[in-house]
Protein backbone atom coordinates (compact mmCIF):
# COMPACT_ATOMS: atom_id res chain seq x y z
CA UNK A 1 0.00 0.00 0.00
CA UNK A 2 1.12 3.52 -0.88
CA UNK A 3 2.35 5.18 2.41
CA UNK A 4 2.83 8.76 0.94
CA UNK A 5 0.22 11.23 -0.57
CA UNK A 6 0.62 10.41 -4.10
CA UNK A 7 -1.27 10.60 -7.65
CA UNK A 8 -1.55 9.29 -10.79
CA UNK A 9 -0.76 11.35 -14.06
CA UNK A 10 1.07 10.58 -17.22
CA UNK A 11 4.56 9.33 -17.49
CA UNK A 12 8.02 10.21 -19.40
CA UNK A 13 8.65 6.56 -18.83
CA UNK A 14 5.40 4.75 -19.98
CA UNK A 15 1.73 5.76 -20.34
CA UNK A 16 0.76 6.50 -16.69
CA UNK A 17 2.81 6.63 -13.84
CA UNK A 18 3.10 7.07 -9.82
CA UNK A 19 3.96 10.36 -8.59
CA UNK A 20 4.84 12.21 -4.70
CA UNK A 21 2.35 14.85 -3.98
CA UNK A 22 4.99 16.50 -1.51
CA UNK A 23 8.50 16.31 -1.21
CA UNK A 24 10.42 13.19 0.80
CA UNK A 25 13.60 12.77 2.40
CA UNK A 26 15.90 9.69 1.31
CA UNK A 27 15.20 6.73 3.05
CA UNK A 28 11.25 7.97 3.70
CA UNK A 29 8.94 4.69 3.19
CA UNK A 30 6.57 4.98 0.16
CA UNK A 31 5.39 1.89 -0.14
CA UNK A 32 4.70 -1.50 2.37
CA UNK A 33 3.54 -4.78 0.83
CA UNK A 34 -0.45 -5.17 2.51
CA UNK A 35 -2.38 -8.54 1.46
CA UNK A 36 -5.81 -6.29 1.62
CA UNK A 37 -4.31 -3.88 -1.32
CA UNK A 38 -3.00 -7.56 -3.22
CA UNK A 39 -5.42 -10.01 -5.29
CA UNK A 40 -4.09 -12.63 -5.68
CA UNK A 41 -5.90 -14.32 -9.04
CA UNK A 42 -5.11 -17.83 -10.97
CA UNK A 43 -4.69 -17.80 -14.77
CA UNK A 44 -8.27 -19.72 -15.05
CA UNK A 45 -9.83 -17.10 -13.17
CA UNK A 46 -8.08 -14.72 -15.32
CA UNK A 47 -9.00 -16.74 -18.73
CA UNK A 48 -13.03 -16.10 -17.34
CA UNK A 49 -12.82 -12.66 -17.14
CA UNK A 50 -14.17 -10.47 -21.11
CA UNK A 51 -10.64 -9.62 -22.79
CA UNK A 52 -9.87 -5.68 -22.09
CA UNK A 53 -10.26 -7.15 -18.09
CA UNK A 54 -7.75 -10.00 -18.71
CA UNK A 55 -5.32 -7.10 -20.61
CA UNK A 56 -5.78 -5.11 -17.44
CA UNK A 57 -4.95 -7.66 -15.15
CA UNK A 58 -2.09 -8.38 -17.03
CA UNK A 59 -0.60 -5.00 -17.21
CA UNK A 60 -0.79 -4.62 -13.66
CA UNK A 61 -0.13 -7.92 -12.20
CA UNK A 62 3.09 -10.14 -11.19
CA UNK A 63 4.00 -13.77 -10.44
CA UNK A 64 6.23 -12.90 -7.79
CA UNK A 65 10.08 -13.89 -7.06
CA UNK A 66 12.10 -16.42 -5.58
CA UNK A 67 10.17 -18.45 -2.45
CA UNK A 68 7.25 -15.48 -2.89
CA UNK A 69 6.43 -16.61 -6.72
CA UNK A 70 3.25 -18.24 -7.59
CA UNK A 71 2.87 -20.59 -10.40
CA UNK A 72 -0.59 -20.72 -11.88
CA UNK A 73 -1.24 -17.32 -9.91
CA UNK A 74 -0.53 -13.68 -10.14
CA UNK A 75 -0.54 -10.67 -8.02
CA UNK A 76 -2.78 -7.98 -8.80
CA UNK A 77 -2.38 -4.29 -7.38
CA UNK A 78 -5.53 -2.83 -6.30
CA UNK A 79 -4.09 0.22 -5.50
CA UNK A 80 -1.97 2.84 -6.94
CA UNK A 81 0.85 1.24 -6.37
CA UNK A 82 0.18 -0.88 -9.98
CA UNK A 83 0.76 3.03 -11.57
CA UNK A 84 4.62 2.95 -10.63
CA UNK A 85 6.90 2.46 -13.94
CA UNK A 86 9.97 0.18 -14.14
CA UNK A 87 13.36 1.99 -13.90
CA UNK A 88 17.05 1.37 -14.11
CA UNK A 89 17.89 3.94 -12.03
CA UNK A 90 14.89 4.18 -10.05
CA UNK A 91 13.57 7.00 -7.40
CA UNK A 92 12.81 4.33 -4.62
CA UNK A 93 14.88 1.44 -3.22
CA UNK A 94 13.83 -2.11 -2.11
CA UNK A 95 14.61 -2.57 1.57
CA UNK A 96 13.93 -6.36 2.22
CA UNK A 97 14.78 -6.50 5.94
CA UNK A 98 11.57 -3.71 6.36
CA UNK A 99 9.50 -4.78 3.74
CA UNK A 100 9.27 -1.85 2.01
CA UNK A 101 10.49 1.01 -0.55
CA UNK A 102 11.64 3.97 0.37
CA UNK A 103 12.87 6.73 -1.35
CA UNK A 104 15.93 6.47 -3.43
CA UNK A 105 17.27 10.13 -2.98
CA UNK A 106 15.33 13.52 -1.76
CA UNK A 107 12.74 13.45 -4.18
CA UNK A 108 11.02 16.98 -5.14
CA UNK A 109 7.11 17.05 -5.10
CA UNK A 110 5.66 16.17 -7.82
CA UNK A 111 8.40 12.89 -8.35
CA UNK A 112 8.20 10.00 -10.21
CA UNK A 113 7.91 7.35 -8.07
CA UNK A 114 9.83 4.10 -10.31
CA UNK A 115 11.15 1.57 -9.24
CA UNK A 116 13.36 -2.23 -10.43
CA UNK A 117 10.64 -4.47 -11.16
CA UNK A 118 13.69 -6.85 -10.75
CA UNK A 119 13.10 -6.94 -7.14
CA UNK A 120 9.88 -8.47 -7.13
CA UNK A 121 9.67 -10.15 -10.56
CA UNK A 122 11.19 -12.87 -11.96
CA UNK A 123 13.02 -12.05 -15.43
CA UNK A 124 10.70 -14.51 -17.39
CA UNK A 125 7.50 -12.96 -16.20
CA UNK A 126 7.98 -9.83 -17.42
CA UNK A 127 5.44 -10.94 -20.28
CA UNK A 128 2.17 -12.78 -19.05
CA UNK A 129 1.21 -15.77 -20.89
CA UNK A 130 -2.44 -17.32 -19.75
Amino acid sequence: MILVPHYVDRSAIEGLGLFCAQALKAGEAIYRYDWRFVMVMTDAEVRELPAAMQQAVLKYSYRGRGARRLSGAMYYCADDSRFMNHSDAPSTLWREEAGVYVAARDLPAGSELSCDYRDFCEPEDCEFEL
